[in-house]
């Protein structure tokens, strides 16, 4: 069996690689990999992967590079990311060995968020995790998807996709005559879209960032702007064929979002959109001004032709019922975990919504 582990450099020789050409199963798409390289806080003796051979690819591990900070001091970390098991090698304690080494090749200091059913199962099975926090988020339906969600969730429902885009036109035939449109944002306020953001944007940031763990700053929202990992296309590449995970997207964008009252920047937000699933991976926003920020994701809701909302912002959910209209919603739970030795205490502000790879996918 052999381990191999890729840094920056590495990495990029890989995916150029003919090895990784004529892989039937890769690791990571061309890509994801390219933002993985340009990650502000990956230094270059950072791995980024880990693969597990033997005769071919038994297994492999992402970790993004981060920092913390932990009584205003800065520690290196790494957050697990897309962990897969060739399904002939189930068994043989690739997981484990992949876990274990991540762990080991980050001291000990090692986050887990968004993990999948299946890297759930394995985390708790090995016992190398403790929790670190559950944040409570709220998923809101603004219209009935039933033909995506469920399919989506449940696989083996794709032959009744004509019966639940049955029921949604017919649900949302009547829903729509009382779904709120474009509200007026409320008096004094004013929405931009910047194509990028501006140093207002970032000395907001850093001005309410300073309880959070990773403090975001200029550098990681450039990157998260302009590196994504879902890749928008009209039809399925090849390539995503060979992919285990997510990549591509008949629709995805992100949009940078300034809400002033009168002159003054009073919100900075960040919001991605997939098909018609909303996301708010970066919202900063001064107290006293929370329900405009809900008026105005209603409004982009509106513009958009948004289906599906998941936010785990605190403000955003505490206004979502007043400010948002939707069809229905429930609350929803986004698991925390940290390697065992870490012992950190946090609350859910000190996390952003798109901390890990959670803004990414």
């Amino acid at each position: 069996m052999e381990i191999v582990y890729l840094n920056r450099k590495q990495l990029e020789d890989f995916i150029h690689s003919d090895e990784y050409k004529t892989m039937s199963h890769i690791p990571i798409t061309f890509h994801r990999a390219v933002s993985h390289i340009n990650n502000p806080r990956t230094n270059d003796d950072d791995t980024l992967l880990i693969l597990v051979y033997e005769k071919e690819l038994l297994g492999y591990q992402g970790i993004i590079p981060d920092r913390v900070l932990i009584n205003n001091v800065p520690e290196k970390m790494g957050w697990m990311s897309c962990v897969w098991i060739n399904p002939k090698a189930r068994g043989k304690g690739i997981a484990k060995l992949l876990t274990e080494k991540a762990i080991e090749l980050y001291q000990g200091k090692i986050f887990a968020a968004e993990f999948t059913p299946v890297a759930e199962k394995i985390y708790n099975k090995l016992g190398k995790f403790d929790s670190l926090i559950n944040k409570t988020g709220i998923r809101i339906y603004r219209r009935s998807c039933m033909q995506t969600v469920i399919p989506a969730r449940y696989p083996k429902t794709t032959f009744l996709i004509a019966l639940f885009s049955l029921y949604d036109a017919t649900i949302n035939a009547f829903h729509d005559l009382f779904l709120r449109k474009k509200q007026k944002i409320s008096k004094n306020y004013s929405i931009e879209f910047p194509q990028a953001p501006d140093e207002s944007c970032f000395y907001l940031m850093n001005n309410l960032n300073k309880t959070e763990l990773t403090q975001r700053g200029q550098n990681e929202i450039d990157w998260f702007l302009k590196y994504p990992w879902i890749k928008e296309t009209a039809t399925p590449s090849v390539e995503s064929a060979r992919y285990h995970f997510s990549s591509e997207a008949r629709k995805f964008k992100t949009i940078t979002v300034k809400i002033k009252q009168n002159i003054e920047l009073v919100a900075f937000l960040v919001v991605t959109i997939r098909e018609s699933h909303m996301k708010t991976p970066y919202v900063y926003a001064k107290p006293g001004h929370e329900a405009v920020v809900a008026e105005t994701i209603n409004n982009l809701m509106h513009e958009n032709k948004i289906d599906l909302l998941t936010t785990y912002h605190k403000s955003i959910v505490q206004n979502a019922e007043k400010n948002i209209s939707y069809l229905f919603s429930k609350i929803i739970i986004r698991k925390y975990l940290q390697s065992k030795g870490f012992n950190l205490t946090v609350n859910e502000t000190m996390f952003q919504d798109g901390d890990g790879d959670c803004g990414f996918v």
